[in-house]
């Protein structure tokens, strides 16, 4: 294999950077080809990712967390190069969905983490190495070992997502988060933010258009799923497959602190599939108007407002999954 492994140095742990070359060594030894370039700023890796498809990569590696998968994904969509990831960021939820092998896939051990970087300059070692190289070395055997996978992806105008679009008030408390605090606390972040950010949210009216047919509701979000979990928490697109060619649409409806907690409820115990309260839905396109302007993100990267189109791009993009990857994942079951 012809690989590029394309590294966020400014996600994560800096003490994993020591073990990449550990991975380039495994990957090698395996019969693989790898070069590895590093991510200069924000957004670069799609560029990269892009470029090393044109320079005929078969595989092109995501070392990151979700928002550097998201990047190199969108370069690679409509080519011929497979994305593979290394999950060493501090959110790693399509890891974590994918049963593959990360770095604390939901950014649990973030406090941790800050620690062993704290005490890098004054101890030896902190951490076991072996513990970095034995959790990298397990997600670069999925590489190897893995199957390739042909997968849908979203669009929301022009950005691409490989998980969910949200609309209204998951986006509003992602544009609350500050990038220092994502990367310190991780899904903690987000979840200390919400709390801030539902006491004062408010639903609005929004026109939904799915696949031409047209629904009106009072909503306070609207998701639009590409895989099951949410957050890497829970199981909001229930129904989700990543090569059905359609997107699992969830719309909550009313606002407060007890309605959002009712939802929360409904999600985790998987009754929002048939709660009046909690519309879900499959199209393939949807457009979003609302009588305010709404937050959108993908992927938990805000990037505009309504009014938004997001449509299924089928069989858009190749991806390296394991093979225990969950069945329920794929139209074939």
């Amino acid at each position: 294999m012809r690989a590029e492994l394309i590294y966020n140095a400014h996600a994560g742990r800096v003490v994993v950077r020591r073990e990449i070359d550990s991975v380039v060594e495994y990957l090698e030894d395996s019969g693989w080809t790898v070069s590895l370039r590093e991510t200069p700023a924000p957004r670069a890796a799609t560029e990269l990712a892009r470029r090393a498809a044109a320079r005929g990569a078969e595989v092109v590696i995501a070392a990151g967390g979700d928002g550097t998968v998201n990047e190199v994904a969108s370069g690679l969509v409509n080519t011929g190069a497979a994305l593979g990831v290394l999950p060493v960021g501090t959110i790693n939820v399509w890891a974590l969905q994918m049963r593959i092998p990360a770095l604390n896939p939901l950014g649990l051990g973030a406090g941790l983490a800050k620690l062993v970087v704290d005490l890098e300059g004054r101890v030896d070692h902190p951490l076991p190495v072996n513990y970095y190289r034995s959790v990298l070395l397990a997600a670069a055997r999925v590489l190897v070992e893995g199957q390739i996978h042909t997968v849908d992806v979203g669009q929301a105008h022009d950005r691409t997502f490989l998980m969910w679009a949200g609309v209204g008030l998951d986006a509003a408390v992602t544009v609350s988060v500050s990038p220092e605090d994502k990367k310190a606390l991780g899904p903690w972040a987000f979840v200390g933010t919400a709390l801030d950010v539902v006491r004062d949210y408010r639903s609005a009216a929004v026109r939904l258009e799915m696949d031409g047919e047209v629904r009106h509701a009072d909503a306070s979000l609207i998701v639009a799923s590409n895989i099951q979990l949410y957050g890497g928490l829970v199981r909001l697109g229930a129904r989700a497959c990543i090569d059905d060619g359609k997107l699992d649409v969830c719309v909550f409806k009313g606002e407060g602190l007890l309605n959002y907690a009712q939802h929360l409820f409904k999600v985790a115990s998987l009754q929002h599939l048939r709660d009046p309260q909690i519309e879900y839905h499959q199209c393939q396109e949807l457009v979003v108007e609302s009588s305010t302007p709404l937050p959108v993100h993908v992927d938990d990267e805000p990037f505009a407002e309504t009014p938004v189109a997001i449509r299924v791009v089928p069989g858009a993009l190749k991806v390296i999954l394991p093979r225990n990857a969950p069945r329920d994942l794929f139209a074939g079951g």
